[in-house]
């Protein structure tokens, strides 16, 4: 591998990442994505849910690449649609995890994007305000790669921080940055006879092309009634631990409890820590599912194969996003996107959520300016990392918002780069024009335009 030039670099080959490069390659950018693992898709495909399509007032307002996505994995058997829960939140999405790394590998390379797998970036060389390439290590040695525009989309803003831009890490005050978990997959289960069993809320209930009977998609539980075998065991940190349980089968489901705190995740021997910690927590949490909750009792399991980090850098934009920005539901005149899942925190001392709803009509905006780092001209950041406060990242970090700021970035790097321009130079109305047309929704800026179903 020789040192490469193109259009667009996208770094990160998660869902943020797999959006990104889609859209620019889609918007006649040549575009490389770079991915540390071996595998596309992220945390999507350990099988959580793509938090969160619909309000909780029931309209939809994230559409694009995303619910293509959403579409084209119903069709191969790897969603179920949005489900309403009335729960938390209004309607959930499952998904398969497998079937997601499968279509997100089709996506990019319908679209004609450059992908390499096993790619760790150790720096970057700058010039002034640009980004001029990205340093990977590669089987070989040390190459480099350089773009026009760049979109740092690791999750932990590797890129622009490896370019000296300033960035907030965890909480301002303490430091200290949510759990990371790792999810445990288990198979041959009885899902109604779980949900019978453990659920503290009505499930989501859905049915599949070959499984016309309703079967539970979604709910979450907790271990109060086994509370004694989980002190004496040390299954658990505390008593009355959640759980939460998504699926798209009747007879496979995820199980979303472990955690593991005080873990820095953009530190290779902590996080490495953790994920031991965590395979061997998810082990026990198995064997104690087996033996004592109905419905596993003929179950294997298989824990994921790495260990997902909520909460890292987040980078100092143009614009941070604020707490008030989501608790009122804030629009702003540069919208390239909207958010409706709530805050959702899990606490870094205990790993216990807690879920705080957005205001307004149920979403918030996501303005163009939070993409852009400050002092850094020509590359985006888009994901878990973008400018916002530790509490407004308990919305900005989950799947759906990454989807839609994915997408958003990787056509506005795609006009930047055909036009020679830096991203404050970018015209937002044309970036607002172009995204409409390509299926993101705006908020009152669409509802003009086109009338979306309330769901």
């Amino acid at each position: 591998m020789l040192d490469m030039d193109c259009d667009v670099l996208v770094i990160g080959g998660g869902v943020t990442g797999v959006a990104a490069a889609t859209a620019a390659a889609r918007n006649g950018a040549k575009t490389i994505l770079l991915e540390s693992k071996p595998f596309l898709g992220g945390n999507a495909t350990t099988g959580l849910c793509l938090h969160n399509f619909i309000t909780r007032y029931g309209r939809q307002v994230v559409f694009g690449i995303a619910q293509e996505m959403v579409d084209r994995l119903i069709k191969m058997g790897g969603a179920v649609g949005h489900i309403p829960y009335g729960g938390f939140v209004h309607s959930v999405t499952p998904v398969d995890g497998e079937l997601f790394r499968i279509l997100s590998t089709e996506l990019l390379d319908e679209a004609g994007v450059i992908v390499f797998l096993g790619v760790n970036v150790v720096g970057t060389v700058r010039d002034r305000g640009n980004v001029t390439g990205v340093q990977v290590a590669v089987k070989g040695g040390i190459r480099t790669i350089r773009a026009k525009t760049y979109i740092d989309a690791s999750g932990d803003a590797d890129v622009v921080a490896a370019a000296g831009a300033n960035y907030t890490k965890g909480d301002r005050k303490t430091g200290k940055m949510q759990p990371v978990s790792m999810v445990l997959r288990c198979y041959g289960t009885n899902n109604k006879e779980i949900a019978e069993a453990i659920a503290v809320s009505t499930p989501a209930m859905a049915t599949r092309a070959d499984h016309p009977e309703p079967i539970p998609v979604y709910f979450n539980g907790a271990f109060s009634q086994w509370n004694d075998i989980i002190r004496e065991n040390q299954i658990f940190p505390n008593e009355d631990h959640k759980v939460f349980f998504n699926t798209v089968w009747p007879n496979h489901i995820n199980v979303n409890t472990s955690a593991v705190v005080g873990i820095d995740g953009t530190d290779p021997l902590s996080l490495s820590r953790a994920t031991v910690e965590l395979t061997k927590q998810v082990y026990r949490i198995s064997q104690f599912l087996k033996e004592n909750v109905p419905g596993f009792q003929n179950a294997y399991f298989v824990p994921s194969a790495f260990a997902g980090v909520r909460e890292t850098r987040r980078i100092e934009g143009l614009y941070e996003i604020t707490d008030e920005d989501v608790t009122i539901g804030r629009k702003f005149e540069d919208t390239i996107g909207q958010i409706c899942f709530p805050v959702d925190i899990h606490d870094p001392d205990t790993g216990q959520a807690s879920f705080y709803q957005i205001g307004d009509d149920g979403a918030f905006d996501i303005p163009f300016r939070a993409l852009i780092p400050k002092g850094l001209q020509n590359i985006l950041v888009a994901g878990r990392c973008v400018s916002a406060t530790s509490f407004a990242h308990g919305a900005t970090r989950n799947m759906a918002p990454c989807l839609v700021m994915g997408q958003s970035a990787g056509v506005a790097a795609a006009m930047a780069s055909k036009q020679n321009l830096t991203f404050t130079q970018l015209n937002i109305h044309k970036l607002q024009e172009n995204l409409e047309e390509q299926g993101v929704y705006l908020g009152e800026r669409s509802n003009k335009r086109v009338t979306h179903p309330t769901i």
